[in-house]
């Protein structure tokens, strides 16, 4: 099993958007960008967070494609959030193709950040896109907010 680190530095973007958070997320491979997107979900749910990775949750997701299960995925990481108050930081992926996920997200409970300004509602398909391209994957994901 694999343990991919986050990277601020380089791996999403916030896009201008009228009313919600868009984010543009790259990576070299699915991996990364599926840790990248998560990161960028994670700086608004949990801005500034000291959370430990000192706990795992199991994940196992099935869809219908790339852009579907990008979704599924971001859309676990805010339910374990609001439901749990479990911070991401990081996951291993036993298995990740373009319509399977299965792993463990490591994290921690309690928010250990400052409270959000915001409130992510609802990971969208508004927009939503993931393509490949020379550098690798590059998707574009709308937070409703």
């Amino acid at each position: 099993m694999m343990t991919y680190p986050r990277n601020p530095e380089k791996g999403w973007k916030l896009l201008d958007h009228t009313a919600d958070i868009r984010l543009e997320v790259r990576g070299v491979s699915l991996a990364e960008l599926f840790l990248n997107a998560a990161e960028g979900l994670t700086a608004f749910l949990a801005p500034g967070s000291t959370v430990r990775a000192d706990a795992d949750i199991e994940v196992s997701l099935t869809s219908n494609g790339p852009e579907e299960l990008l979704v599924d995925w971001l859309r676990e990481i805010l339910f374990v959030n609001q439901a749990r108050e479990f911070v991401f930081v990081t996951a291993e992926f036993e298995e990740l193709s373009d319509n399977r996920l299965a792993g463990r997200m490591l994290g921690g409970y309690g928010s250990g950040a400052i409270e959000p300004e915001l409130e992510i509602k609802a990971v969208t398909y508004h927009g939503l896109t993931v393509e490949r391209d020379e550098r690798g994957y590059v998707a574009r994901i709308l937070l409703d907010v």
